[in-house]
């Protein structure tokens, strides 16, 4: 039986090493794969050996009777899960959900979830679904699923419960703040991700980008040209509103900052090796061809959405307002297994172009803007009449087509509108 495990193990490991590709448009942050020369296997004699042993432990003596895939996996996802909230393994059921929300539709209540103390955090619901439809916000922290706690789950389990056949019910137990644990049940559907949605008002574009999927900058371009084309002189700028965003494709997010940038840095991607560290700077033009642009954030924006927001900051092209944001600047790699499953590697962090690591500390905004009537919840059935923060965007935009000043403050800039 020892050997069994210590051949498994062996083949895992060395297939990871020398045989793994790298798909970087499955998830943010993803990067060209890179293959370190004359890779070293794990030796039968340690590491194998102790894992072959516990393993053949768990299988003849554990109190209800388990297999030795389960076993493997569940190794794998608590070896990448001890490293940091990011990094996990992806099983065949779980990895095609991840390509399915790549292309923008797939199954479930659309939050975006990270582990956090052993529960679920969400990052940001996605607009539409039917978690941000009952009110859930950023920061709430799911802490029973169905009224299963989450802390009995693997991070793998707590999302295929969340998932379900469209039309079916789930209930998730809410922690906000310090304020009473409260349920909300919700109905399945199948999302289908709108990444860009568009208007224009008072001569301003608002661009709503809700996530970066395969479809954002060309779906933004159109949106952006034909609002140009039909203003003509009359056109003010644009209004990026980029709040509760939860990230995506990493491409997708320099192509949106080569929209509105003729030339310099946009992002810089480190790691443990200096010699595999890559930079990105601006190749195209700017589509509003100097025309002022504010870019609106709040916690719920993050990965992706930090890139844009830093880059047009530290560029000086764009003014940037709301709240500070959630801060995820770590860059993951996918590399797919012969099972059909994959992992998820955190293997680098991402810097704006002044040189400042976004991770855990988020971007600043020129001007904070709070949310005047904030969502209350779902507990509580209400619903914003007002968006504040939207209001204040434009009142920036239209100062900075008068060509006035705008300083920045902290606490809201009502005043200085």
């Amino acid at each position: 039986m020892y050997a069994w495990w210590c051949n498994a193990l062996k083949k895992i490991v060395c297939s990871l090493l020398v045989g793994a590709l790298v798909l970087p448009a499955l998830v943010f942050g993803a990067q060209p794969a890179t293959t370190d020369p004359q890779p070293t296997c794990l030796s039968p004699k340690d590491s194998a050996l102790f894992y072959a042993y516990v393993a053949d432990k768990v299988r003849r003596e554990y109190v209800e009777p388990t297999d030795n895939q389960k076993l493997l996996e569940g190794a794998l996802d608590g070896m990448l899960t001890s490293l940091d909230k990011y990094s996990s393994y992806l099983s065949p059921e779980k990895y095609k959900e991840v390509k399915k929300q790549a292309h923008g539709e797939y199954g479930g209540l659309g939050l975006e979830i990270i582990t956090e103390d052993g529960g679920l955090r969400i990052v940001s619901p996605i607009e539409d679904a039917p978690g941000q439809k009952a009110g859930l916000q950023t920061g709430d922290m799911i802490i029973a699923i169905d009224g299963k706690s989450v802390f009995e789950m693997s991070p793998h389990e707590a999302g295929q419960k969340m998932r379900g056949e469209p039309g079916s019910h789930v209930t998730l137990s809410i922690q906000r703040a310090k304020q009473p644990v409260f349920d909300v049940t919700m109905k399945r559907e199948r999302v289908r991700v709108v990444s860009v949605k568009g208007k224009l008002k008072d001569h301003i574009a608002h661009l709503r980008v809700t996530i970066f999927n395969e479809n954002t900058t060309q779906a933004l371009r159109t949106q952006l040209e034909d609002f140009v084309r039909k203003e003509g002189d009359a056109f003010k700028g644009a209004v990026l509103d980029m709040r509760n965003n939860p990230g995506g494709l990493f491409d997708q997010a320099v192509s949106v900052c080569e929209l509105f940038m003729e030339q310099g840095p946009i992002v810089s991607i480190r790691g443990r090796d200096p010699k595999k560290d890559l930079s990105f700077e601006a190749q195209e033009h700017d589509i509003l061809q100097g025309k002022p642009l504010v870019v609106l954030i709040n916690g719920g924006s993050a990965s992706a959405a930090e890139i844009v927001a830093g880059a047009l900051q530290d560029n000086k092209r764009a003014v940037i307002v709301g709240t500070r944001s959630f801060g995820k600047a770590s860059v993951q790699t996918v590399v797919p297994m012969t099972n059909g499953g994959a992992i998820k590697l955190t293997t680098a962090h991402y810097y704006t172009p002044s040189g400042r690591l976004i991770q855990k500390t988020g971007i600043v905004p020129d001007i904070t803007l709070n949310q005047e009537d904030p969502k209350q919840g779902a507990q509580e059935g209400k619903k914003d009449k007002r968006d504040a923060q939207l209001e204040g965007a434009m009142n920036v935009l239209k100062a900075l087509s008068l060509g006035e000043r705008v300083h920045p403050m902290e606490g809201g800039a009502r005043e200085a509108l």
